[in-house]
């Protein structure tokens, strides 16, 4: 069994792992980022000890039997929960699958690290940001993503058409549209199929559009 100061760098270990894959999320400014993948992996890698050396005091008894992997299969399990709340549908789209896995990947870290394969965890940790970072999916290799705008407009006649007129300019074609007003303003979400850019890059192309006076407010969903 370990000695404390082992189970503690362990910890520190799987905390650090942890944060570097959640902070590719947190980049991307995905639901869960550096605090959710850093608490998972800790968490993971301190029951995992608890698994494998909290019931040594009681191992060496005839009288007892326990099974040490209960408790690390419970962590898969158990994470399912965390996972499915970063899950979202939306206008037949569903989004935060990615994240999902990679929480699920990240307790496969923490525990890995607490079982005291560290080559196998820092190897994991680098392996997963590298695919995160690299395959997401308006990468040049892939693809741009579709992507949603939504628009909040001064209810005034001739807003929409200064919105497409100004989208137009942007080189920015919506594959479809749905209004919605409520109390004086007027909510326009813009759907496209594709971008002329990287989604990362969409915040630079619309930075003209917030200058409009008529627009009230800007984000987007990609």
């Amino acid at each position: 069994m370990p000695n404390t100061l082992e189970c503690l760098l362990r910890l520190a270990l799987a905390a650090v792992c942890g944060g570097a894959v959640g902070l590719e999320r947190e980049i991307r400014l995905k639901e869960a980022g550096v605090r959710t993948h850093l608490i998972v992996c800790f968490a993971s890698c301190m029951m995992m000890i608890v698994s494998k050396y909290g019931f040594a005091d009681v191992m060496n008894s005839p009288a007892v039997s326990i099974d040490p992997g209960r408790i690390a299969a419970g962590l898969v399990t158990a994470i399912g929960f965390l996972g499915a709340g970063t899950i979202f549908a939306r206008s037949r789209e569903i989004t935060g699958l990615t994240t999902a896995a990679g929480l699920w990947a990240t307790v496969g870290i923490g525990m890995t690290t607490g079982a005291g394969m560290y080559v196998l965890s820092i190897f994991s940790t680098g392996f997963i940001v590298v695919v995160q970072a690299i395959l997401h999916r308006d990468h040049v290799m892939i693809g741009h993503v579709a992507a949603a705008i939504i628009v909040q407009l001064s209810d005034d006649p001739d807003a929409p058409e200064r919105l497409r007129q100004a989208l137009e300019d942007q080189g920015l074609s919506p594959s479809g549209f749905r209004y919605d007003r409520w109390e004086g303003v007027l909510s326009v979400e813009l759907r496209f199929e594709r971008l002329p850019c990287p989604a990362g890059d969409l915040g630079r192309l619309l930075t003209p559009l917030m200058a409009q006076p008529y627009i009230k407010s800007l984000r987007w969903q990609a």
